[in-house]
């Protein structure tokens, strides 16, 4: 009679996806698809929550009615979102919610409802997907780089410039030190200028002034960050690339250094600032600046090295990537981008990086998802604070998106609040781990040794009437099941 040492080996699911490596060297650990899933806390995969679209009655479904539909027409993109608070002369702050879309902005008072700030066209076209809208001096600065810019005062009106010059057409803004800094100007693209302090309306008095940055370098400034560490991160591109750190607090002590060369910034709207980093996509990945100022090389420094496949192989439209945007949210520890997958027409992939379970150091473990939504194109997206309209997560930050169709979906929508489908539009989320081609054990040689499954275990949280379907293939052979999420079981005691 002969014996056989078993021994079961448990591995557990905490790897984030890898497309670039091969998958036969990859620990069991790993994902080879992480499609429509979010990390939680300790690493465990979940599917990513819903949308559904923001209105007085919070549906899932997409119909085009004047209670869903933000615009008078449905063939307008939302092209801009923002959240603006605004004090005035009261401690009370007023929220609204700004949307540009087709040729007109609206407002939104947090309640589910949209309403025209103006009764005609009144800024852009609905053709421009670089529509950027800034939020300082009480007031949402919005511009182009086409169209002249406008400004959006507390009381839902459009108001510009009364007294002196008109503001030059600029492609985007930030505010800080009281001060708006504007760039992306159609008569001078190396230039970075900024306004006197306390009035964003005054670009030519004795207290605004403005850098020429680099002119000639083949480059134009692109974007500039969110005030970080008291400084702000100016970015050129979009074919070499270089960083500048501008600090001071006055004129006369503005200061403006070069950080890093060689990661050009391909749109302002792909630059996220978080509260302890800069991120910004480019044709080459996806960067962080810690990362770089730290680790030196950007190509080796790139947060995106798991899933570089998406670049070298062109499954997302490079030359598309002058229209992603990126985003912030907090409460999901994510930050990403929306990019267009390649042979498709539509911007319906989030890539979503997870920072605080990332290791951001070269070859570090990197938690990355893709989150796809289905038939439909997001122009632009934004987290916004949670209004009146739904009181269950009043100001909540709350993923909102975009849409083609003259909609705007509110996101973070989990099984609870209704939220199984991404307005009506069905998704599933699937993970997939690599080919088992080997076994740790005691021989010297475990890559040939007998492999031996004595069965597949699953943990879940009872969710109620759901079920999920787990397939099994051994050498080539698939065995299936559906497991129930209805929980049950004896009861302890």
């Amino acid at each position: 009679m002969s014996t056989r040492e078993t021994q079961f080996t448990a591995h557990p699911a905490l790897g984030g996806l890898d497309i670039s490596s091969d998958p036969t060297v990859l620990d069991p650990n790993f994902l080879i698809i992480a499609d429509n899933i979010e990390y939680k806390e300790g690493g465990q995969r979940k599917k990513r929550p819903g949308h559904r679209v923001y209105s007085t009655g919070m549906v899932t479904s997409p119909a085009s009615t004047a209670t869903n539909t933000i615009m008078v027409t449905t063939s307008a993109s939302v092209r801009a979102l923002a959240d603006f608070w605004a004090y005035g002369a009261s401690i009370v702050p007023v929220q609204r919610y700004i949307a540009v879309t087709g040729a007109s902005i609206y407002q939104s008072p947090a309640d589910g409802t949209w309403s025209p700030i103006t009764v005609s066209s009144s800024f852009g076209s609905d053709s421009n997907r670089t529509t950027n809208l800034m939020v300082g001096g009480d007031k949402v600065v919005v511009s182009d780089g086409v169209s002249q810019p406008i400004a959006v005062s507390s009381a839902a009106a459009l108001v510009g410039p009364t007294t002196g010059a008109n503001w030059p057409i600029f492609t985007a803004a930030r505010y800080h030190l009281n001060r708006m800094w504007y760039f992306g100007l159609s008569t001078s693209p190396s230039a970075f200028n900024f306004t006197a302090a306390n009035n964003i309306f005054d670009s030519t008095g004795a207290d605004s002034g403005a850098f020429t940055i680099s002119v000639g370098d083949g480059d134009a400034v692109i974007g500039c960050s969110e005030p970080f560490y008291a400084s702000l991160y100016i970015f050129k591109g979009p074919h070499h690339g270089d960083i500048y750190q501008l600090s001071g607090k006055t004129p006369s002590d503005f200061s403006l250094v070069p950080v890093t060369p060689g990661a050009p910034l391909l749109n302002h709207r792909a630059l996220v600032t978080t509260p302890t980093d800069i991120f910004w996509l480019s044709r080459y990945g996806v960067h962080s600046l810690q990362t770089t100022v730290k680790f030196g090389n950007v190509e080796e420094a790139f947060l995106s090295l798991p899933i570089q496949r998406l670049w070298r192989d062109r499954l997302i439209n490079i030359n598309e990537l002058d229209q992603a945007w990126g985003f912030w949210h907090p409460i999901r520890n994510i930050v990403g981008w929306c990019v267009r997958p390649q042979g498709e027409t539509n911007h319906h992939w989030l890539i979503c990086y997870n920072y605080a379970l990332s290791d951001p150091k070269p070859g570090g473990k990197k938690f990355w998802s893709i989150w796809k939504t289905t038939n439909v194109d997001h122009p632009c997206g934004a987290v916004l604070l949670v209004g009146n309209v739904d009181s269950n997560h009043q100001l909540d930050p709350h993923f909102h998106l975009g849409t083609m169709n003259g909609q705007v979906w509110e996101g973070d929508q989990d099984v609870n609040d209704a939220g199984l489908n991404d307005a009506g539009q069905a998704y599933t989320a699937t993970i997939q781990i690599p080919v088992l081609t080997r076994f740790k054990g005691k021989s010297e040689t475990p890559e040939t040794s007998e492999k031996e499954f004595c069965g597949l275990v699953t943990y879940f949280n009872p969710k109620g009437q759901y079920s999920a379907n787990v397939s099994a293939v051994i050498d080539r052979r698939t065995i299936s099941t559906t497991i129930s999420l209805q929980g049950g079981g004896d009861p302890l005691g």
